[in-house]
């Protein structure tokens, strides 16, 4: 249980009781006081160590604790979101082993959503609450962790132009791929990435043209679009009128793990879907 503190409450009390203690903790604090308190302090450190059967807890509480700081002081969203789903949230990073920083491939990032927390058929009530999305990078991270894969490469975006052909001989994947320099064409129109098992063999995955228009009508509707508005992320059309390069190697990643097993993740995060 991420919650109970055993310091704070007693042993004889409930858990219900022992929750309400810990929570009433959690409101008494600001959401920069809440992750230089000693109490959460000592439960990420214990919480990290454990998972990972570590000796550095304490190190990367320091350096997740800045991280987060930093975020939220940056984020004024964040700091109206409710103590306990911002101390899941930090807690979480614990668990997942991933951290908050922001470079050019970041591993988590923290986002909120109003939910509604009035019982049915009533007025709504409207709470802020903060969660963890694990990008494809984590999730690749932590399928490296668990042992699934040994090694994927980084992922091969195909331009318009290039020799791609994807092939699929007695069950076995590879790619027939040349880039040609200079790129006859700025639009991408697929990649593909190489993901090497544990057992040292070698499995492909891939993505067309056709996935890029299914995955963008995807989020067409999503943000309430149809056939005659388009509000697809603009990330979908930044590119020459095509797909951003970037955002493109993540949608590879996370595409090449859809047929796999899903991994431990915290009770305050979700992975990004594809």
């Amino acid at each position: 249980n991420q919650l109970n503190f055993k310091s704070m409450t007693n042993v004889n009390e409930n858990p219900q009781k022992q929750n309400q203690i810990v929570l009433s903790h959690l409101n008494s604090l600001s959401p920069m006081q809440l992750v230089e308190d000693e109490k959460i302090a000592n439960k990420f450190v214990q919480l990290y160590n454990n998972v990972h059967g570590a000796k550095t807890g304490e190190l990367f509480y320091h350096k997740e604790k800045f991280n987060y700081m930093k975020m939220i002081s940056e984020n004024g969203e964040l700091q109206k979101c409710t103590k306990l789903s911002l101390y899941g949230c930090f807690m979480d990073v614990a668990v997942n082993g991933l951290s908050f920083e922001q470079g050019s491939k970041p591993l988590a990032y923290v986002l909120t959503r109003n939910i509604n927390t009035a019982p049915r058929n009533a007025e709504p009530v409207w709470e802020k609450r903060a969660y963890v999305q694990v990008s494809p990078y984590g999730e690749l991270l932590m399928r490296m962790r668990a042992g699934q894969i040994k090694h994927a490469d980084n992922p091969v975006i195909v331009y318009d132009g290039d020799v791609f052909e994807p092939v699929i001989i007695d069950g076995k994947k590879s790619v027939n791929y040349k880039m040609m320099l200079p790129h006859t064409g700025k639009k991408v129109v697929g990649a593909f990435i190489r993901i090497t098992r544990m057992d040292g063999s070698v499995d492909f995955e891939w993505m067309t043209e056709t996935d890029i228009i299914r995955l963008q009508g995807y989020s067409n509707r999503q943000n309430k679009g149809d056939n005659t508005s388009d509000k697809s992320n603009a990330l979908y059309k930044s590119h020459h009128g095509g797909v951003d390069p970037g955002f493109m190697a993540a949608k590879m990643i996370k595409h090449a793990f859809h047929t796999y097993p899903k991994v431990r993740i915290g009770q305050f995060s979700e992975l990004k879907s594809e």
